[in-house]
């Protein structure tokens, strides 16, 4: 029983004795405690000014106890600066709600003792938070509150980094005319007060809004200026991003080896500067360059290379969150410890509490085992509902597969008596037809007759051949599906408008049969799509495959789907969707009024279709 007095004994002056966080060294905590307290708020600002981005939990243990020191000496000037760096620790953590309110304080207490200085910072810091939350309209008003009192006071940067805030506004709003605008205006008063690094700054949202309309090389102009401005100012982890800037505006424009050069220069520095997050970005950026290039073996190396960067961005940010742990754990053990031995008169009133502190102890194990018996008869349902709903999918498959089964042997039974009996029929009466024109070719009106009557059994018949084999192509069976879909697309366009092109790779071999009737049907339901709502003039088709998948893309440069008001298209959609169910594919459709339509199926091959 003492080690259960002495476990609750220490909770209870844990939560009674709130001690300030100690986050400070040893060395430097005892002179701390001896300085006043409005100079122990300014050396607790300057701390978390200068570490709240790398430690961001001891910082809020600071800043709160800076907001409570500032609020009991009534001193209004520290509380809101405590207040400001509170609602920038809350905005870096995503808590925007909290930020907004923290920084409306700061805001309410500088027009109160009239800093204007600080409010223009406030403003500032509120256009962040709302434009965050996505607020533009009120973002702009702050930024432009916190740019007239910059131009009031004469701020030089204020002035640049306000004008250059209203930009990015605008940029997200999609007024890039205005944006550009802002952008240069600022970048005019950054070369008035000759700031380099605002200047950088500007030209570097210049460049990233023409990349963003779509001008690469107007963007790769301010991107190479910006690299001027890192060079001229030692800005080396500038150089990187204005380099990996650059390589992408000549991806864009296909210049695929001039990029590598940018991208090799930014790589060699990055490694210089141990800069594990560029190197990601960069490895990455290669990746795509070389998928661009069709070089899938160095698209695929460097794609690798670029996740090993990030799982050690992943373990550095774990490391980091366990040391910040581990201190703050260490500090508040030793706060506990100091109280601990002050308190002794403290723990003999404890002692005397202790009987209430055993009847809660079995209080709280009793709603524990409620709790624990509750979360295990929810988890039993929730099972239970899984159980079920995998055999709701497990029947929905079955039904799937039984329809489609269904409707080709419909197809084969129909396409079949087409060919044998309808057709054979029908040349049978052909051959009657043409006995007869011989017998009355001495009749010339009567033998016209026949004539017409013989074109017409003639188209007939061509007719009834080209629905059975549409329904059951004879080439699907017997040589495979891509002379099957090759000379599909060669009947379908051979007489209209429509250029077309058919690539294959990999398919040397047949293919489950399953397979190949599932993915011809796709074609041909894609194919009618497009005739007949795209309004397109070329069709891109490719089937590849390799070790894992078998990849279709079917490509139009037509108008795009308007999925939710074409219903033709929709059940056309969702025969294309259960038939890619069926043999345990992935369908993606992806319209664009500007590109066309582009439509992708995957489909596993390393086990077998039921």
């Amino acid at each position: 029983m003492k080690t259960l007095r002495y476990l609750l004994l220490v909770s209870a002056l844990f939560f009674a004795l709130k001690s300030p966080c100690q986050f400070l060294p040893d060395s430097l905590m005892a002179s701390y405690e001896s300085l006043p307290d409005s100079s122990k708020v300014k050396y607790i600002n300057d701390f978390v000014h200068k570490n709240y981005r790398s430690q961001p939990i001891l910082c809020q243990s600071a800043i709160d106890q800076a907001i409570d020191i500032a609020s009991r000496i009534q001193d209004k000037g520290l509380k809101s600066q405590s207040y400001s760096l509170a609602g920038v620790l809350a905005k870096n953590s995503g808590d925007f709600a909290t930020a907004l309110e923290l920084h409306l304080k700061s805001l309410y207490i500088n027009k109160q003792i009239n800093d204007k200085r600080a409010q223009a910072s406030n403003y500032n810091d509120i256009g962040i938070v709302y434009k965050n939350l996505k607020e533009y309209d009120k973002a702009l008003e702050s930024y432009r509150m916190a740019n007239s009192l910059s131009v009031e006071l004469e701020l030089k940067r204020g002035i640049i980094m306000t004008l250059n805030n209203i930009g990015t506004i605008y940029e997200a709003k999609h007024d890039y005319n205005a944006a550009i605008d802002y952008y240069n205006r600022a970048y005019k008063e950054a070369v008035r007060f000759q700031m380099d690094d605002a200047q950088a700054v500007v030209l570097n949202n210049l460049g990233d809004i023409y990349a963003t309309k779509g001008d690469p090389i107007m963007a790769r102009d301010y991107f190479r200026q910006t690299l001027a401005i890192d060079e001229r100012s030692g800005d080396h982890f500038g150089k990187v991003y204005s380099l990996v800037n650059i390589a992408g505006t000549m991806v864009g424009t296909s210049e695929f080896d001039s990029a590598l050069v940018y991208y090799d220069r930014a790589l060699s520095l990055a490694k210089d500067l141990y800069a594990n997050q560029q190197l990601f970005e960069i490895y990455n950026s290669l990746s795509q360059l070389y998928e661009a290039k069709h070089d899938y073996k160095q698209a695929l190396k460097n794609f690798r290379t670029a996740i090993v960067y990030r799982d050690s961005l992943s373990n550095e940010n774990k490391q980091r969150q366990m040391a910040e742990a581990e201190a703050r754990f260490e500090a508040k053990q030793k706060d506990n410890e100091i109280q601990l031995l002050k308190q002794e008169k403290l723990i003999k009133e404890f002692e005397i509490q202790q009987h209430k502190s055993e009847i809660m102890a079995l209080i709280s194990t009793i709603v524990i085992g409620s709790l624990v018996i509750i979360f295990l008869y929810k988890r039993h349902q929730a099972k239970q509902q899984q159980k079920f709903n995998s055999n709701m999918l497990a029947q929905k498959e079955v039904y799937l597969k039984a329809v489609v089964e269904a409707q080709e042997d419909e197809r084969k039974r129909i396409a079949s008596d087409l060919h044998d009996s309808v057709g054979q029929n029908l040349t049978a009466v052909k051959l009657g037809l043409s006995s007869i024109m011989v017998t009355c070719s001495n009749q010339p009106s009567l033998s016209t007759k026949l004539e017409d009557l013989a074109q017409t059994l003639n188209s007939t018949i061509q007719e009834v051949r080209n629905i059975s084999h549409q329904m059951m192509p004879r080439m699907l069976q017997e040589d495979g599906l891509v002379p099957a879909i090759a000379d599909m697309l060669e009947k379908t366009f051979r007489h209209t408008q429509f250029s077309y092109n058919f690539e294959h790779f990999g398919l040397e071999s047949r293919l489950d049969e399953k397979i190949e009737i599932g993915l011809f049907r796709i074609v041909q339901e894609l194919i009618n799509n497009i005739i007949k709502h795209s309004e397109a003039t070329q069709v891109s088709v490719q089937l590849l495959r390799n070790a894992q998948m078998l990849i279709l893309l079917v490509e139009d440069n037509g108008k795009g789907f308007a999925l939710s008001s074409d219903k033709k298209a929709g059940i056309g959609l969702l025969n294309i969707s259960s038939r890619v169910e069926t043999i345990h594919g992935e369908f993606n459709l992806e319209p664009s009024p500007n590109s066309g339509t582009l439509a992708t199926i995957r489909i596993p091959i390393n086990q077998s279709v039921p």
